[in-house]
């Protein structure tokens, strides 16, 4: 299964990733909150559109767990 290089030179697998990108996920969503009852519109849509390009590569990720599962 295919290991992610992070900082220090250490490798995270995919099932560490998927943590990761769901903890990013939450973060995103509750900023986005936020920002909402802020009335920031900018900030909003920008939490937003990061919280789908999280989700997009959490996708991917599992897509590469499932090849790599079904192989």
């Amino acid at each position: 299964m295919q290991k992610f290089p992070v900082e220090g030179g250490m490798f995270v697998g995919n099932e560490k990733l998927i943590e990761v990108l769901d903890k990013l996920i939450d973060r995103s969503e509750r900023w986005s909150k936020d920002a909402e009852k802020r009335k920031d519109l900018n900030s909003s849509i920008f939490y937003e559109g990061q919280t789908k390009a999280f989700e997009e590569v959490k996708r991917m990720v599992k897509r590469d767990i499932d090849k790599y599962l079904h192989s």
